[in-house]
């Protein structure tokens, strides 16, 4: 008997295995036709066959994570968080909430989906501050808690190109930047369009693996070679930024339908030397000016995580990008509490979550018990809310109900 069961579980692995690798490229797929979709020529067949890889992209997200998903307990000095979902996320979670602790997270076993609900209720019980759960878009039932809200893994920052791009460094915000774009106008750096393999060979191992390991070391998600040459550079090309005739950076973009996508960057090995010059600054104002060249209306600046403290989102809101939904496949985290540490509500506010509320995305403000916020405290958030590109704010506490404040 005990033979069998070993071998009918073995099966059920094998099979897992072989169906989530299947699905893994049905998810692949949609991803590569949701950036491809500007090639239809009709807007309507462009809403609709976006729709249509998205649902099919989201099926495929959720049959992924079915039946079980991984649980993990982080202890930390100030607060305890479980999380449910993937490994690379959770590397993620712990890096956002412990920064300068050396948190060890303990994999506590896999949670059927079926049951997400009333364990999270017995993970709060049991002292945890916060439970986090990694879900598909469309997962149906959401587990639920006195404060809970739901925030996209990712989200695309798009930028209105005008007819003249000095504008956009124009005014006392961008004196930094208009310091920097002179000074290497003098030292040699310019910029070229290239479309040579040898180009592509040198942006991938020199440029882009060093640039992408060093800024995210053990969380970075790298893109093969072969998939970033077929899909991007073969349709699209290299904007490299140079220094008397040499490369030294570079973007990997990709012109469809009056925009331009910046998919991917890289600097050359990561020389501190680019960066006291300000390359980033000049990977980005070149790319602006090439794309309006080539006649587009928008440059989509790439993604960032949804939260306002990250790094890629604040130097991509500094130009002000607007958030608009991410174009690919993504999950969703839902955050959900009984009664935070005042410590922890203020973290998270700090944090500055973005939830995704119909068409539109929103500041996440926790509020007092009562559900009160300062008016002065409200009218600065709203504020910065505008300037990050956002649709307003959802305030939100454990004893009323979500208000939504439109900017």
């Amino acid at each position: 008997m005990r033979t069998e069961e070993g071998f009918l579980f073995r099966l059920y692995r094998q099979s897992k295995v072989y169906v989530n690798y299947l699905l893994d490229r049905v998810i692949d797929l949609c991803n590569l036709f949701l950036m491809d979709v500007y090639r239809i020529p009709w807007s309507t067949a462009q809403n609709i066959a976006r729709w249509v890889a998205r649902w099919v992209g989201d099926i495929a997200c959720l049959l992924r994570a079915f039946p079980r998903l991984s649980t993990y307990r982080i202890e930390g000095r100030d607060c305890t968080i479980v999380f449910v979902g993937l490994p690379h996320d959770l590397l993620e979670v712990r890096n956002l909430f412990f920064p300068q602790e050396e948190v060890c997270p303990q994999e506590v076993g896999r949670t059927a989906l079926w049951q997400l609900s009333r364990r999270t209720q017995q993970w709060l019980a049991d002292g945890a501050d916060l439970v986090i759960c990694q879900l598909c878009r469309i997962y149906p039932i959401r587990p639920w808690a006195p404060i809970h809200f739901t925030i996209p893994a990712w989200v695309h920052q798009v930028l209105a190109i005008p007819e003249s791009p000095q504008s956009l460094i124009s005014g006392k915000s961008f004196a930094t930047e208009r310091h920097r774009l002179n000074k290497a106008q003098r030292d040699g750096f310019s910029y070229r369009f290239s479309q040579s393999n040898a180009d592509f060979d040198h942006f991938h191992h020199h440029l882009y693996l060093p640039y992408v390991n060093t800024r995210h070391g053990e969380r970075a998600l790298t893109g093969r070679y072969q998939d970033q040459w077929q899909r991007w550079f073969v349709r699209g090309g290299l904007l490299l930024v140079t220094q008397h005739d040499e490369p030294v950076a570079g973007v990997l973009c990709y012109l469809a339908n009056g925009t331009c996508f910046d998919v991917e960057r890289g600097v050359l090995e990561v020389d501190p030397q680019l960066f006291r010059q300000g390359i980033e600054t000049m990977i980005t104002w070149y790319a602006i000016n090439w794309a309006r060249d080539q006649g587009a209306k928008i440059y989509n600046m790439g993604g960032s995580r949804s939260w306002r403290s990250n790094g890629s989102f604040n130097s991509k809101r500094h130009w002000g990008a607007k958030v608009v939904r991410y174009r690919r496949i993504y999950p969703t985290w839902t955050f959900l509490a009984r009664d935070l540490p005042a410590s922890l509500q203020e973290y998270i506010n700090r944090l500055g979550f973005i939830s995704e509320i119909g068409r539109g995305f929103y500041g996440v403000v926790l509020a007092k018990a009562e559900g009160t916020v300062e008016e002065r405290d409200v009218s600065n958030e709203l504020m910065a809310a505008k300037e990050h590109g956002l649709d307003g704010l959802v305030v939100l506490s454990a004893n009323a109900q979500p208000a939504v404040i439109r900017s």
